[in-house]
């Protein structure tokens, strides 16, 4: 088949690259796995590192690796941090197209060809990607997370920071931003990223980056079911990925920093709109940690409280 005047036919030069980083994913990773080879756009690699598993990942990814040739599998000889294990799969990639992968994620069998071929008949843009709703949620248009970002760069980190109803609640989009991050990305444009960090929202700083280069598309088919039980939806992330003592008070503080750079050229008021978010955003986050924190006090103290009596 073809998508948007790619010619897809299964090749030896891939149109589009999948990078699979894993640690101990067998329980999920069989499911991931087949989504990507069940692609109705057929003409991509799928590179997958093992971050040196101690389960049954190694077996699964030589199993797929031994019986279709678009998968290539690398173990790591040692567990290095989980940035490194998804710079690496990157740096592998040799396709026009680049996407990761991960382990606990599925994505209909039309995902592809509905990215590629956006993305192939609109050059403007820097990425694309479709709908998705979380792990456990019912795949209907109140779950759906949707947004897309175009227009001026201002308007682009606009959308990406707007506030959604999603499934009954109100958030930010980047809260939700997991179809940014996993999208069809343009391999070129990704020569400039920043490496991924051990900071709180690395990877918003990655979909920060990409915004700032062009508009990232949103279609209307295709789905991206992610995993809800990574450690990102933990409330660990917050003491993994605290580094300095400023991270405290100031969560996001590498995030800010990053993405103020990001605007040096922006116009002053655009700049001060974005400086309120960011501390907004900060603000917010510390006092749900504390207050969460309370609550959880409280219910021991109640508990223990129970079991004196």
């Amino acid at each position: 088949m073809s998508a948007g005047g790619v010619q897809d036919d299964g090749g030896t030069a891939p149109i589009v690259s999948i990078g699979m980083a894993v640690y101990n994913g067998a329980a999920t990773l069989r499911q991931a796995i087949e989504s990507m080879l069940s692609q109705t756009f057929t003409n991509f690699e799928l590179i997958i590192s093992d971050n040196a598993s101690t389960d049954e990942t190694g077996a699964m990814c030589e199993e797929y690796s031994g019986r279709d040739r678009r998968v290539r599998y690398v173990r790591q000889s040692r567990n290095i941090v989980a940035g490194l294990n998804f710079e690496y799969v990157r740096a592998q990639a040799t396709g026009r197209y680049f996407m990761w992968a991960a382990a606990d994620d599925v994505r209909s069998a039309d995902f592809l060809a509905e990215n590629v071929a956006f993305l192939e008949e609109n050059p403007g843009y820097v990425a694309s990607t479709s709908p998705h709703v979380m792990e456990g949620q019912d795949v209907i248009a109140a779950n759906l997370v949707t947004f897309s970002a175009s227009g001026r760069v201002e308007d682009r980190f606009a959308s990406f920071f707007a506030t959604t109803t999603i499934g009954g609640r109100r958030y930010r989009n980047c809260w939700r931003s997991h179809g940014i991050f996993y999208s069809l990305m343009r391999r070129e444009v990704l020569k400039g990223a920043p490496p991924l960090g051990e900071y709180l929202g690395s990877d918003w700083a990655h979909d920060l980056y990409l915004l700032s280069r062009g508009g990232i598309h949103r279609t209307t088919k295709g789905l991206t079911v992610f995993g809800a039980h990574g450690v990102s939806s933990t409330d660990a992330i917050y003491r993994l990925s605290r580094k300095r003592w400023v991270e405290w008070f100031v969560p996001f503080y590498e995030l800010s920093v990053y993405a103020m750079s990001l605007s040096a050229a922006w116009p002053l008021r655009a700049r001060a709109w974005l400086l309120i978010v960011l501390a907004d955003l900060n603000f917010r986050t510390t006092y749900w940690r504390v207050m969460s924190r309370l609550a959880r006090l409280r219910a021991s103290e109640r508990a223990s409280g129970l079991g004196g009596s």
